[in-house]
């Protein structure tokens, strides 16, 4: 959860027209967004999705000496530009004017901590259920130095229970598998997973349950309040009296007992607020799912969003991820909508190397751009995500990304068929470069077909995978390479199916596969909201 942009302390002083106190997250966006002009001060929240300017909800916002980056997880603690990372949750103080330059940056995080368990696409940390989607990011490395790219949940996931990792992303109403048995249960939808290597601080936000004098759960995890001995839990505000309901970030400095249930001494609870406190007539940025809709209102992070000015009128679900632009209304610290995006993800992400690009705007920034990879061409807009893992670039952002990208690079793109059927680019990635040509493709399958001796699969409708029966093959209930064709085509459910395939590039957008792996039914791909 993100909290008040205003810094405290002598180090840091800020004159702030709009003050954010509001719950994180980030997704990828569906469509660039092209910011109105500014009318006096201007904040956002969302997530980071590029660097040289920071991008938030698609907007660039521009960084330099005078601008104060803080760390929400310590108490806006000063901190750097180099401790920001692509997919991390912040808010953004700026100034007036329409080149969007900021005051402050400030990252917040949901929990720190091990890693409990993995299952399909599902992690838990100090007992709070993560789901990884298309839209999640991964950065740093575990303690053995392994970078970190996943978290699958099979051995080809590169995070493993007991590994201590920072959450950033959303909180979402969560019911089924892996969910707390609580009023109030929530997921986290990980818009990154950060691990630095080593354990530090254990943190956890969300809505306490169940309190005694002594303990609360928040979702899996028990929290225990000390008043005596040697190192008592310090409570904001004090005494120590938590309620059913309320919103609380605690902290340790030791790990949680193994015992069940899982249990955290508390050094500290701070109860807190999400909801935003909005200065009147400031523009603003408002990333995050919708709740409570109810005709041309809903919530959105605790903040009240007026859209009946929206033209045309959006077609809107509750818990559908949208990016909000408006301006703060003189009534209660609600929200007038000028335009409202329905964030959308990823269906399959490409890997292979690059062969073409186009920075296609004479706009600065431009508003959006095209490369190509293995035959398809790839919108990239305000909104793409873009890392460089091959040379550590940065700035790398819709600007300088055609500079920055050099024809016969690795990429990983992931995508979504977009109006016209047009492939757009929710993330650009640029790999090291392999030995030898090779591709891989991950996503849903939309045709397959077995032959005698190979099979074809199409992943979003897009790639197609030439699969011959001495490729690795692997789908439930087969180890991997243990499988067979037939086996191979018969675990798999058109529309529904996840697949990762991976080979040398062919003619066209194709690959030869030289291993093929039907994904677990619970490998949630693409979160279904």
């Amino acid at each position: 959860m993100n909290r008040t942009l205003l810094v405290l302390g002598a180090t840091v002083v800020l004159a702030l027209s709009a003050v954010l106190v509001a719950c994180g997250g980030g997704s990828t966006s569906s469509s660039p967004s092209n910011p109105p002009a500014a009318v006096g001060a201007s904040a956002a929240s969302g997530v980071l999705t590029a660097f040289g300017s920071v991008y938030v909800n698609g907007v660039p916002y521009a960084v330099d000496a005078n601008t104060a980056v803080v760390d929400g997880d310590a108490d806006d603690a000063t901190s750097s530009t180099a401790a920001l990372q692509v997919g991390m949750t912040v808010d953004v103080d700026a100034g007036p004017g329409t080149t969007r330059s900021a005051n402050l940056v400030r990252f917040t995080s949901l929990v720190r901590g091990e890693v409990d368990a993995l299952s399909g696409s599902s992690l838990t940390v100090l007992g709070q259920n993560v789901e990884t989607t298309a839209a999640t990011s991964f950065a740093g490395s575990n303690a053995a130095g392994t970078a970190i790219t996943s978290a699958d949940g099979t051995s080809a996931g590169s995070i493993k229970a007991g590994d201590y990792v920072v959450v950033y992303g959303y909180l979402m109403p969560c019911s089924g598998t892996g969910c707390a048995a609580t009023t109030g249960a929530t997921t986290i939808v990980a818009t990154l997973i950060y691990e630095p290597g080593v354990a530090g601080v254990y943190r956890v936000e969300g809505t306490a349950e169940n309190t005694t004098a002594t303990s609360f759960t928040i979702n899996g995890l028990t929290v225990d309040l000390s008043s005596t001995g040697a190192s008592p839990t310090l409570c904001m505000p004090t005494p120590c009296a938590i309620a059913n309901g309320n919103f609380v970030e605690v902290r340790s400095t030791s790990a949680p007992s193994a015992s069940s249930p899982l249990t955290l001494t508390a050094a500290r609870v701070k109860t807190i607020t999400q909801s935003p406190v909005l200065a009147p007539g400031a523009s603003v940025s408002l990333e995050g799912p919708l709740t409570q809709l109810n005709g041309t209102t809903f919530v959105l992070r605790g903040v009240t969003v007026n859209f009946a000015g929206v033209s045309p009128a959006p077609t809107l679900q509750n818990n559908q991820i949208v990016e909000v632009t408006g301006t703060v209304s003189t009534s209660a610290g609600t929200i007038d909508a000028s335009a409202i995006t329905v964030e959308q993800h990823a269906t399959f992400t490409l890997t292979a190397p690059l062969s073409a690009e186009s920075n296609g705007s004479a706009a600065t920034p431009p508003t959006s751009s095209t490369l190509t990879v293995l035959g398809q061409v790839f919108t990239v807009n305000g909104a793409t995500r873009f890392e460089d893992h091959a040379q550590n670039v940065r700035p790398f952002n819709l600007g300088n990304f055609d500079s920055v990208l050099q024809v016969g690079d690795q990429v990983q793109v992931s995508a979504y068929a977009g109006p016209g059927s047009t492939l757009v680019a929710t993330r650009v990635e640029r790999l090291r470069k392999p030995a030898s040509a090779s591709a891989s493709v991950q996503g849903i399958v939309t045709t397959d077909a077995n032959g005698a001796s190979a099979a074809t699969v199409t992943i979003a409708g897009v790639i197609n995978a030439n699969v011959p029966s001495a490729a690795l093959l692997s789908y439930p209930g087969a180890g991997r390479g243990n499988g067979t064709l037939a086996g191979f085509i018969g675990a798999i459910t058109a529309n529904t199916s996840v697949v990762q395939i991976e080979g040398a590039p062919g003619t066209g957008s194709t690959i030869t596969a030289t291993d093929a792996r039907v994904l677990p039914s619970n490998s949630k791909w693409v979160f279904a909201f």
